[in-house]
C-alpha cells in the first residue's frame, strides 16, 4: 500500500510537475508553517524555513527519492531545518558572546577610539558591496564560510578570496592605526548596540 501511494506521487510529479508541487504546497503548508513555530518559536523564521523546504523539495526533485510517507518526510524535513537553525543561531551567539569577552578585557576607551570608530566605518562602507556583505556576514553574524556561500548561491572559493581582499583594503585604508584594536573597536560598539 505505501509502495503504491509512493508511486501515485511520482507519477503525479511526472504527469504536471507545477500542479502536484501547488497541490503539495496548499495542502501542507500551514501545518508545517505551525509545527515550526513550536521549534522556533517565532513566525518569520518559520516561513522561511518550510519555504526553504519545500524549494529544496521542489528543486531537487525530491519527490524521486522519498522513501516513507510524503506528510512524513515534510515534517522531518522542516524539523530537521529547524534545528539547524537553532543550532546556527547559537553559533552565531556564542561567538558574540567570546568577542564581546574579549573586547572587554582588550580595549579600553581612549580619547582617540571616535575619530578611529569613524575610521572603521568608512573603511568597511569603502568595500565593494559584495565584499562588504560577505565580510558583515562572518564578521557581525558569525556565519561560517559554507554557510555564506550557501546563502549567496556562490562557491566557498569567491567567499575566501572576498575576504581576503576585504583585509587587504582595511589594512591598507588602516595604515595609521593599528588594525586589530580598531576592529575590535567597532565590534565592540556592533555588539552593544
Amino acid at each position: 500500500d505505501r509502495r503504491q501511494r509512493q508511486m501515485c506521487i511520482r507519477d503525479r510529479f511526472k504527469e504536471n510537475e507545477e500542479r502536484a508541487f501547488r497541490e503539495l504546497f496548499n495542502s501542507f503548508y500551514d501545518n508545517l508553517l505551525l509545527y515550526a513555530i513550536q521549534f522556533l518559536n517565532d513566525s518569520e523564521t518559520a516561513k522561511d524555513v518550510v519555504q526553504d523546504c519545500f524549494v529544496d523539495f521542489y528543486v531537487n526533485k525530491r519527490f524521486n527519492f522519498i522513501r516513507i510517507g510524503l506528510e512524513q518526510y515534510l515534517f522531518q524535513a522542516v524539523k530537521h531545518r529547524a534545528i539547524d537553525h537553532i543550532r546556527s543561531q547559537q553559533r552565531r551567539e556564542h561567538r558574540h558572546q567570546i568577542v564581546m569577552t574579549e573586547i572587554c578585557e582588550n580595549v579600553s576607551s581612549t580619547a582617540n577610539e571616535q575619530n578611529e570608530l569613524e575610521a572603521i566605518y568608512v573603511a568597511i562602507n569603502q568595500l565593494p558591496e559584495a565584499r562588504r556583505k560577505i565580510f558583515t556576514m562572518i564578521y557581525l553574524d558569525g556565519m561560517k564560510y559554507q554557510e555564506v556561500a550557501d546563502k549567496l548561491s556562490i562557491s566557498i572559493n569567491t567567499v575566501k578570496k572576498q575576504m581576503g581582499r576585504a583585509f587587504k583594503t582595511l589594512r591598507e585604508n588602516l595604515q595609521g592605526l593599528s588594525f586589530t584594536a580598531i576592529l575590535m573597536i567597532y565590534f565592540k560598539r556592533i555588539f552593544q548596540k
